[in-house]
Protein backbone atom coordinates (compact mmCIF):
# COMPACT_ATOMS: atom_id res chain seq x y z
CA UNK A 1 0.00 0.00 0.00
CA UNK A 2 1.40 3.13 -0.98
CA UNK A 3 -0.39 6.47 0.20
CA UNK A 4 1.29 10.23 0.02
CA UNK A 5 4.00 11.36 2.72
CA UNK A 6 5.00 14.26 2.44
CA UNK A 7 5.55 17.51 0.36
CA UNK A 8 8.80 19.30 -0.05
CA UNK A 9 8.53 22.92 0.16
CA UNK A 10 11.66 24.27 -0.73
CA UNK A 11 13.28 27.65 0.47
CA UNK A 12 16.58 29.40 0.07
CA UNK A 13 16.62 29.69 3.59
CA UNK A 14 15.43 28.00 6.24
CA UNK A 15 14.84 30.00 9.29
CA UNK A 16 13.38 32.62 6.43
CA UNK A 17 11.45 29.89 5.03
CA UNK A 18 9.78 28.91 8.53
CA UNK A 19 8.75 32.81 9.26
CA UNK A 20 7.06 32.50 6.00
CA UNK A 21 4.93 29.21 6.87
CA UNK A 22 4.24 30.58 10.38
CA UNK A 23 3.18 33.78 8.57
CA UNK A 24 0.63 31.67 5.65
CA UNK A 25 -0.47 29.35 8.44
CA UNK A 26 -0.61 30.68 11.75
CA UNK A 27 1.34 27.53 12.98
CA UNK A 28 5.27 27.05 13.60
CA UNK A 29 7.21 24.64 12.05
CA UNK A 30 10.00 23.07 14.25
CA UNK A 31 13.32 21.64 13.13
CA UNK A 32 13.89 18.60 11.93
CA UNK A 33 17.53 17.85 11.65
CA UNK A 34 20.24 17.86 8.68
CA UNK A 35 20.98 15.77 5.41
CA UNK A 36 24.58 14.74 5.36
CA UNK A 37 26.10 15.00 2.40
CA UNK A 38 22.89 16.09 0.92
CA UNK A 39 23.52 19.56 1.51
CA UNK A 40 20.47 20.19 3.15
CA UNK A 41 18.41 20.86 6.48
CA UNK A 42 14.67 20.79 6.99
CA UNK A 43 11.55 22.03 9.47
CA UNK A 44 8.50 20.02 9.56
CA UNK A 45 4.64 21.01 10.50
CA UNK A 46 2.29 18.01 10.56
CA UNK A 47 -1.00 17.02 8.44
CA UNK A 48 -1.71 14.36 10.86
CA UNK A 49 -2.49 11.09 9.56
CA UNK A 50 1.45 10.29 8.63
CA UNK A 51 1.55 13.17 6.18
CA UNK A 52 3.34 16.19 6.42
CA UNK A 53 4.92 19.46 5.27
CA UNK A 54 8.53 19.16 5.12
CA UNK A 55 10.42 22.47 4.39
CA UNK A 56 13.80 21.95 2.82
CA UNK A 57 16.95 24.44 2.74
CA UNK A 58 20.49 24.77 2.38
CA UNK A 59 22.68 23.69 5.00
CA UNK A 60 25.02 26.60 6.11
CA UNK A 61 27.16 23.74 7.95
CA UNK A 62 27.85 21.73 5.24
CA UNK A 63 29.79 21.91 1.87
CA UNK A 64 27.19 22.93 -0.74
CA UNK A 65 29.22 22.46 -3.95
CA UNK A 66 27.58 19.73 -6.15
CA UNK A 67 24.76 19.28 -3.70
CA UNK A 68 21.14 19.47 -3.71
CA UNK A 69 21.39 22.34 -1.38
CA UNK A 70 23.81 24.21 -3.38
CA UNK A 71 20.63 24.12 -6.15
CA UNK A 72 18.02 25.53 -3.61
CA UNK A 73 20.68 28.15 -2.57
CA UNK A 74 20.27 29.63 -6.16
CA UNK A 75 16.78 29.25 -6.59
CA UNK A 76 15.36 33.04 -4.73
CA UNK A 77 11.62 31.19 -4.95
CA UNK A 78 9.63 29.50 -2.96
CA UNK A 79 7.34 26.27 -3.41
CA UNK A 80 6.75 22.14 -3.75
CA UNK A 81 9.59 21.05 -5.36
CA UNK A 82 8.92 17.31 -4.91
CA UNK A 83 6.38 15.24 -3.43
CA UNK A 84 7.06 12.02 -1.19
CA UNK A 85 4.96 8.44 -1.46
CA UNK A 86 5.03 5.83 1.65
CA UNK A 87 5.65 2.14 1.13
CA UNK A 88 6.90 -0.62 2.59
CA UNK A 89 8.36 -2.35 -0.50
CA UNK A 90 10.24 -0.64 -2.65
CA UNK A 91 10.89 -3.09 -5.01
CA UNK A 92 7.50 -3.41 -5.96
CA UNK A 93 7.70 0.22 -7.36
CA UNK A 94 10.42 -0.25 -8.74
CA UNK A 95 8.68 -2.88 -10.45
CA UNK A 96 5.33 -1.13 -11.75
CA UNK A 97 7.87 1.90 -12.97
CA UNK A 98 9.61 -0.45 -15.02
CA UNK A 99 6.39 -2.47 -16.49
CA UNK A 100 5.37 1.78 -17.92
CA UNK A 101 9.30 2.02 -19.09
CA UNK A 102 10.29 4.46 -16.72
CA UNK A 103 13.95 4.07 -15.32
CA UNK A 104 14.53 4.16 -11.26
CA UNK A 105 17.66 5.10 -9.89
CA UNK A 106 19.48 2.84 -7.27
CA UNK A 107 18.02 2.74 -3.70
CA UNK A 108 19.44 5.03 -1.23
CA UNK A 109 19.63 4.87 2.23
CA UNK A 110 19.37 7.90 4.36
CA UNK A 111 19.33 8.77 8.22
CA UNK A 112 19.52 11.77 10.16
CA UNK A 113 19.39 12.68 13.83
CA UNK A 114 16.39 14.95 15.71
CA UNK A 115 17.00 17.67 17.66
CA UNK A 116 16.32 15.43 20.70
CA UNK A 117 18.64 13.15 19.38
CA UNK A 118 16.05 10.52 17.91
CA UNK A 119 17.85 8.65 14.97
CA UNK A 120 15.88 8.19 11.77
CA UNK A 121 16.89 5.99 9.05
CA UNK A 122 14.85 5.22 6.09
CA UNK A 123 15.41 4.18 2.38
CA UNK A 124 14.40 6.43 -1.09
CA UNK A 125 13.39 5.14 -4.65
CA UNK A 126 13.65 8.32 -6.94
CA UNK A 127 12.40 8.09 -10.97
CA UNK A 128 14.58 9.37 -13.18
CA UNK A 129 12.51 12.13 -14.23
CA UNK A 130 11.81 14.86 -11.48
CA UNK A 131 7.74 15.37 -11.80
CA UNK A 132 7.35 11.59 -10.50
CA UNK A 133 7.11 11.54 -7.10
CA UNK A 134 9.66 10.04 -5.08
CA UNK A 135 9.05 7.17 -2.76
CA UNK A 136 9.84 6.33 0.72
CA UNK A 137 10.24 3.43 3.44
CA UNK A 138 10.68 4.32 7.03
CA UNK A 139 11.42 0.83 7.69
CA UNK A 140 11.29 0.89 12.09
CA UNK A 141 11.57 4.57 12.61
CA UNK A 142 8.95 6.87 14.08
CA UNK A 143 6.99 8.45 11.22
CA UNK A 144 8.29 12.24 11.76
CA UNK A 145 4.72 13.78 11.72
CA UNK A 146 3.98 12.56 15.45
CA UNK A 147 6.55 14.88 16.88
CA UNK A 148 5.97 18.04 14.56
CA UNK A 149 3.52 20.47 15.27
CA UNK A 150 -0.43 19.62 14.03
CA UNK A 151 -2.94 22.66 13.59
CA UNK A 152 -2.68 22.23 9.01
CA UNK A 153 -4.32 19.68 7.02
CA UNK A 154 -3.85 18.80 3.73
CA UNK A 155 -7.61 19.65 1.88
CA UNK A 156 -5.69 19.00 -2.25
CA UNK A 157 -2.89 18.23 -3.84
CA UNK A 158 -3.19 18.76 -8.02
CA UNK A 159 0.15 17.04 -9.79
CA UNK A 160 0.24 19.23 -13.32
CA UNK A 161 2.08 17.13 -15.88
CA UNK A 162 2.45 17.07 -19.83
CA UNK A 163 1.90 13.02 -19.82
CA UNK A 164 -1.61 13.04 -17.64
CA UNK A 165 -2.48 9.47 -18.53
CA UNK A 166 1.27 8.47 -18.06
CA UNK A 167 0.75 9.67 -14.56
CA UNK A 168 -2.35 8.15 -13.76
CA UNK A 169 -1.34 4.92 -15.07
CA UNK A 170 1.20 4.59 -12.48
CA UNK A 171 -0.57 6.11 -9.44
CA UNK A 172 -3.42 3.78 -10.24
CA UNK A 173 -1.17 0.79 -10.50
CA UNK A 174 0.36 1.81 -7.25
CA UNK A 175 -3.13 2.58 -5.29
CA UNK A 176 -2.24 6.36 -4.97
CA UNK A 177 -5.15 8.80 -4.11
CA UNK A 178 -3.79 12.39 -6.31
CA UNK A 179 -4.99 14.42 -8.68
CA UNK A 180 -3.52 14.71 -11.84
CA UNK A 181 -4.34 17.30 -14.27
CA UNK A 182 -2.87 18.37 -17.76
CA UNK A 183 -0.23 20.72 -17.83
CA UNK A 184 3.32 22.06 -17.48
CA UNK A 185 4.92 19.89 -14.78
CA UNK A 186 4.08 21.24 -11.05
CA UNK A 187 2.42 20.74 -8.14
CA UNK A 188 -0.23 22.97 -6.10
CA UNK A 189 -1.48 22.35 -2.42
CA UNK A 190 -4.56 23.40 -1.04
CA UNK A 191 -4.07 23.71 3.33
CA UNK A 192 -6.57 23.92 6.10
CA UNK A 193 -4.77 25.98 8.56
CA UNK A 194 -5.94 28.26 11.31
CA UNK A 195 -5.72 31.22 8.99
CA UNK A 196 -8.15 29.22 6.45
CA UNK A 197 -7.48 27.77 3.44
CA UNK A 198 -4.35 28.89 1.84
CA UNK A 199 -2.23 27.52 -1.51
CA UNK A 200 1.02 26.60 -1.63
CA UNK A 201 2.56 27.32 -5.36
CA UNK A 202 4.70 24.82 -7.61
CA UNK A 203 8.54 25.72 -7.48
CA UNK A 204 9.72 27.12 -11.05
Amino acid sequence: MAKLDHLMYAVPDLESGMQQIFDLTGVAPVMGGSHPGIGTRNALLSFGEDQYLEIIAPDPQQDLAGTTGELLAQHPESGIRAWAVSTVDLMAVRQAAAAMQLASRDIINMARTTPDGVELAWQLLFLNDAQWPFFIDWQESPHPSAAAPMGCSLVEFVVSTPVPEEYRALMQALHIDVEVVAGAAGFVATLQTPKGLITLPSWN
